[in-house]
């Protein structure tokens, strides 16, 4: 945060040594949000430029916030889950908070692939087997949770962690917006005047056309 602080600073210092053409407008407010705005004296563009910061600084809290939270989780799990310490795919923490165990037993997640691999194949049991094999977790995957409480506790983490991602990718939305309604804006007050306008008009029933012209 504070590079990009010195940054903006930088750039707010060295407005003056760009021409202000329409181009350059156009790709310093793209660039940063009020940048143009305020290299031509119009005071809503710190307004633009604070939003950024704001913005930005949002989703680096966000996104640390989850990384956080996904730390925890994974710290949860070890101590009530007995999970081996290791790196894990995010589907299995899906099946981690799913399922009280990752065991054949009532509950677990292997029988849950036992029971599908006999709906699938109901009268095949080496097709059911060998879908059993792809698909359930071995030793090196274990998990138990102690109890129903410690599986529901994990999952209010988790989910506490994908609503900061969540709300990172929705600052992320405005954040681009915010360029956009920049740029758009520079665009709009840069655009070169029109001269002539053609308009057609019916009197007595003789269409007539009009042409002005602004010198």
């Amino acid at each position: 945060m504070k590079r990009f602080g010195i940054f903006l600073l930088i750039i707010l210092l060295s407005t003056s040594l760009f021409a202000q053409s329409r181009g350059i407008l156009t790709l310093k407010s793209f660039a940063v949000p009020g940048w143009s705005q305020i290299s031509s004296n119009r005071n809503y563009g710190y307004a633009m430029l604070t939003a950024e910061a704001v913005i930005i600084g949002s989703i680096y809290y966000f996104h640390s916030e989850s990384k956080v939270l996904e730390q925890e989780c994974y710290e949860y799990a070890i101590k009530f889950a007995h999970l081996n310490p290791d790196g894990y795919s995010e589907e299995f923490y899906k099946q981690l908070a799913r399922y009280e165990s990752s065991g054949f037993d009532a509950g677990g997640y292997n029988n849950w692939v036992r029971q599908t691999a006999m709906n699938l194949y109901p009268d095949d049991p080496e097709s059911q087997q060998q879908y059993i094999n792809e698909n359930a977790y071995g030793n090196d995957k274990y998990w138990y949770w102690d109890s129903s409480n410690h599986r529901s506790e994990y999952n209010k983490i988790r989910n506490r962690s994908m609503d900061y991602d969540n709300y990172a990718l929705v600052a992320g939305g405005i954040l681009i917006l915010n360029h956009l309604v920049s740029t758009i804006d520079v665009l709009r007050w840069t655009a070169p005047p029109k001269k002539a306008n053609l308009s057609f008009n019916l009197q007595d029933k003789t269409p007539i056309l009009q042409i002005n012209y602004h010198w």
